[in-house]
This record gives C-alpha cells, sequence and structure tokens, in this order.
C-alpha cells in the first residue's frame, strides 16, 4: 500500500490550525486538483478531483468522512472513490514556532485500476504534498526559515523525487526575494 508521511510547521496555533482542517471547503482550498466539494455534514463532504495520466486527465469522484477526531490534536479520515481507499491521519501539536503539522496518507488501490492509481500516487504523492505544505505556508506562515520546507517521507519512489523538494524550495525562495523587493506584497 502506498504511504506519504509529511511533517511540517505552520505559523498559527493549534486550535486555529484546527478549525481550518475541519472546515471542509477551507481545507480543500489548499489540496491540489479539488475541483468541487459538497458538504454533506460536519464529518462528510463529497469531492472532486482531477490529476492527469499522461495527458488524459483522470477525475476522482471521492466521498471523504471523518471516522475519529480528538480536537485539536488528532483526526483519522477515509476517503473513498470506485477504485481507491485512502486513510488519513492527521497530528497537530504545540511548538515554540507554531504547530507541527503531521500527516500520514495510506493509499489503497482496488479493483482493475489498482496498478494505475498506485502508480500514480508513487508518482505525484510528494510534489502534491510539498503543494499542500506550501499552499497551508502561505495561507498561515512559515513558522521558521529552517521548517518552511516540508519534510516528506514515502515509499520507494519518494528518494527519487527531488524535483517537488528543489521546486518547493525554488517557490519559497522566490516568495522571500520578492517579498524583500515588494514589502507592499507581505
Amino acid at each position: 500500500m502506498p504511504q506519504r508521511e509529511a511533517r511540517f510547521t505552520v505559523n498559527a496555533p493549534p486550535e486555529e490550525l484546527w478549525r481550518f482542517i475541519r472546515d471542509f471547503e477551507s481545507l480543500c482550498t489548499c489540496i491540489p486538483g479539488v475541483e468541487r466539494i459538497t458538504v454533506v455534514d460536519e464529518r462528510t463532504a463529497e469531492l472532486t478531483v482531477r490529476e492527469k495520466v499522461g495527458v488524459v486527465p483522470l477525475i476522482v469522484d471521492l466521498r471523504a468522512q471523518i471516522d475519529s477526531e480528538d480536537p485539536p490534536h488528532k483526526l483519522h479520515a477515509t476517503a473513498k472513490a470506485e477504485h481507491l481507499t485512502m486513510a488519513i491521519d492527521v497530528t497537530l501539536q504545540a511548538s515554540a514556532s507554531g504547530t507541527e503539522l503531521l500527516t500520514l496518507f495510506d493509499v489503497k488501490g482496488e479493483g482493475q485500476l489498482k496498478a494505475i492509481v498506485d502508480r500514480l500516487f508513487e508518482r505525484r504523492a510528494t510534489e502534491r504534498t510539498a503543494q499542500f505544505a506550501d499552499s497551508l505556508q502561505q495561507r498561515f506562515g512559515a513558522a521558521a526559515s529552517r521548517d518552511a520546507t516540508a519534510q516528506i517521507r514515502g515509499g520507494p519512489g519518494a528518494a527519487r523525487e527531488p524535483v517537488g523538494r528543489i521546486t518547493l524550495w525554488l517557490k519559497l525562495l522566490w516568495r522571500r526575494l520578492r517579498g524583500q523587493s515588494t514589502p507592499s506584497e507581505k
């Protein structure tokens, strides 16, 4: 089962970050590929996510549900689609510079598309996790320069994906340089 773990610090107290994470619509603004969200109830949402497989768009309709939570510390959710199940664990911990966010994603492809789902997750998970971390850090601010890039660990493909880490590093560097030259954008 493909898996990714990411750890990064956000410049917000745990309670503020928790409120953001528990607001499906706000949270989905930071998740790459989400095109549509319908909130069913306070624990359930339906999402449409678009990914590209080569030049072909893959559109996945997911039903996400919060299975358990311990506010503002832990949350376990499950997202299901026709050919995949994703388990999501989130842990928030106060730190000196904000809140450390630890996410763990386990993806299981199923049926005829199992191989495609597993390969796509292995190929894109590190990049998408870095994009999610970058979105949260843009929204709340990175806690400190040493924490600005997410620590991302995963399966066998993770060590071969330096492009995502370099891209994130360059984005953060560019944002800092722009911020220094144009203070009005801060």
